[in-house]
């Protein structure tokens, strides 16, 4: 009610100046050839700050929303539009419209830039093409699994996993687990205990289709195993037997071994990070040590320095070289160049596989690097 009656008073107030100024350019105009070029400039500018000043007035008042009246079963004194809204948010529900109250009582729209689409489970199982850059990371991305997934659904790549290639397809499970063919000696309850998972899990999962009472599995078919594991095994490369060169210790503190972006990340079937790099790029020592190896294995690694750092059971990996400039039994230190990026071995394209091991258990390399 105060802001109503502080508003018509200014409104009056407003009018009886522009009146008055009005009054005096009419009571200048006996001499019209004399004042009308000063009394007209002045008339003008006086307008012009008036209007403003007003309207920098109306704008900083909170005018309220007329009141409506309060609909039927409205608590006494309570806020007929916050009550409204209140209603209609809950009629509906919380992935309706969002909306909220001003100040003075109005009710806006709030702006929800992103639409909700629900997770929907895929059905069967499906066939995935390798694209340009992907990794066995990138690709579980996609289809909200975990890499492991599609590790154990995918022979070629659980051989493989740094290997993938443009136009090579892949099967893609609907769930977690593993995919298994039939093997001839194979039941229900040896598939499940190499799977370590119960023989239920495989039985009355939808993707089987298997028929009871004798849910007959027969050879050559493919089972999914649901939550199915298979275990991890490492590779191993000759390690250097011959005498340790003096002083060839290194610190326990590791620096990058090359400049580049990660490509792939440290997970269950790659206990590594890539590291993407140009062809050549000089590849150095994560810190001082010695060769335990250097030269070509046919394990995947391809052109490979191992170096050990003589300190709290560390040593690391290098793999994928396209050149070594370094070999066995060799001391080097921090930052030494041991070799350049490559693609040799099970790779797709350019990038350093970079391992961390600590008295023979792959750790993952981001716990050690700044």
């Amino acid at each position: 009610m105060e802001a109503q009656i502080c508003r018509g008073r200014l409104e009056r107030c407003l009018a009886d100046v522009l009146s008055t100024l009005a009054s005096v350019a009419l009571r200048l105009s006996g001499d019209w050839d004399g004042w009308l070029p000063l009394a007209s400039r002045t008339c003008a500018h006086l307008v012009i700050v008036t209007l403003t000043v007003a309207a920098i007035g109306l704008a900083s008042i909170d005018w309220p929303a007329s009141a409506a009246p309060a609909p039927p079963g409205a608590n006494p004194g309570s806020d007929a539009a916050g009550d409204l809204l209140l209603a209609a948010s809950s009629a509906f529900g919380s992935g309706g419209p969002q909306t909220g109250l001003t100040a003075g009582g109005m009710v806006v729209q709030e702006t929800e830039p992103h639409t909700i689409i629900p997770d929907r489970p895929r059905l069967s199982i499906v066939t995935y093409t390798v694209q340009v850059a992907d990794t066995v990371e990138t690709i579980a991305d996609l289809f909200a699994i975990e890499p492991e997934t599609v590790m154990w659904a995918n022979p070629a790549v659980e051989d493989a996993p740094d290997l993938l290639r443009i136009g090579q397809e892949v099967t893609i499970l609907p769930l977690n687990g593993a995919y298994h063919q039939v093997r001839a000696s194979d039941t229900l309850e040896s598939i499940a205990n190499r799977y370590q998972v119960e023989p239920e899990a495989i039985r009355d999962c939808v993707y089987n289709s298997l028929e009871a009472p004798d849910y007959t599995i027969e050879e050559g078919a493919w089972l999914v195993v649901p939550g199915g594991e298979k275990p991890y095994v490492p590779r191993y490369v000759t390690s250097y037997t011959g005498p340790v060169p003096e002083g060839a210790r290194g610190s326990g503190d590791l620096d990058w071994p090359v400049l580049g972006a990660i490509t792939q990340g440290y997970w269950y079937g790659h206990r590594a990070i890539d590291i993407g790099a140009a062809k050549g790029s000089a590849v150095l020592a994560a810190d001082g040590g010695f060769v335990s190896f250097a030269g070509w294995t046919d394990v995947g690694y391809g052109n490979i320095v191992v170096i050990n750092h003589a300190h709290d059971g560390l040593v690391t990996y290098y793999a994928h070289l396209s050149m070594i400039y370094v070999s066995e039994g060799q001391a080097v230190e921090r930052g030494d160049v041991i070799g350049a990026v490559g693609s040799t071995g099970w790779s797709t394209g350019p990038h350093l596989h970079f391992e961390v091991r600590r008295y023979g258990v792959q750790q993952n390399p981001r716990a050690y690097l700044p």
